[in-house]
């Protein structure tokens, strides 16, 4: 009896290692690559021995939701619109000529295209349409009541992705930023109003419609 337990033993050893040998590896997550902050080697204060104002970091660090957190910017949407080149006076050139109503609706609508790209729905196919006009609506519109805000250039140095110092340098580039803002629920109720406009004109069933108003139930969630 014992020879037999013996026996059954070594069995099943054998097949827990056979078992263990099939199954397939699983590699560990590859770490991401630091990206090492970029330098300001120069900006619009420099000559005054002034500093780079918050909101100003807070962008190239963050994006502008990041600007929106500061304090002086609370209940507000933040747009900043961004040109960058090799040569500071022709980068501020193409700030100047940029269109901002134009800009800002083409950003809008990105963010609304996002929006939609992140919605929980059940049959994304049904409401294809309706995203597709909002977002080329919003693209289309003018936005009132965004405010100008300051502008600032700044001359910077990035690094190279995985850099372990700085002297592994990618590109120097000029950035010339300005800011715009406008009162949240002044941009929500004319995104609102797109939306309404758009969904009116969808023909739907009743599937679509509860699908639609739970998109633009949870629409301003993040945005």
């Amino acid at each position: 009896m014992k020879k037999i337990l013996g026996i059954l033993l070594v069995v099943l050893a054998v097949f827990a290692l056979a078992s263990c040998a099939s199954q397939p590896k699983v590699e560990a997550p590859k770490p991401m690559e630091a990206v090492l902050t970029p330098d300001v080697l120069e900006h619009k204060g420099t000559a005054l021995g002034a500093n780079v104002p918050a909101w100003v970091m807070s962008y190239i660090e963050s994006g502008a939701s990041a600007v929106e957190k500061l304090p002086e910017y609370k209940g507000k949407y933040v747009i900043v619109l961004d040109s960058e080149g090799q040569s500071k006076q022709g980068t501020q050139t193409a700030m100047d000529n940029m269109d901002a109503p134009v800009q800002i609706a083409r950003y809008l609508s990105t963010r609304v295209q996002q929006k939609f790209a992140g919605a929980q729905v059940g049959d994304r196919d049904q409401l294809t349409e309706y995203f597709e006009n909002v977002v080329k609506t919003v693209s289309e519109a003018k936005f009132s009541g965004f405010m100008a805000g300051p502008d600032w250039w700044v001359y910077l140095q990035y690094y190279k992705p995985g850099a372990k110092n700085k002297s592994e340098v990618e590109r120097r580039i000029y950035r010339v930023i300005k800011l715009y803002s406008i009162d949240t629920e002044v941009l929500q109720k004319q995104l609102e109003k797109y939306l309404t406009d758009v969904e009116a004109a969808v023909a739907k069933t009743p599937e679509k419609q509860r699908a639609i108003d739970a998109v633009q139930s949870a629409f301003y969630e993040g945005f």
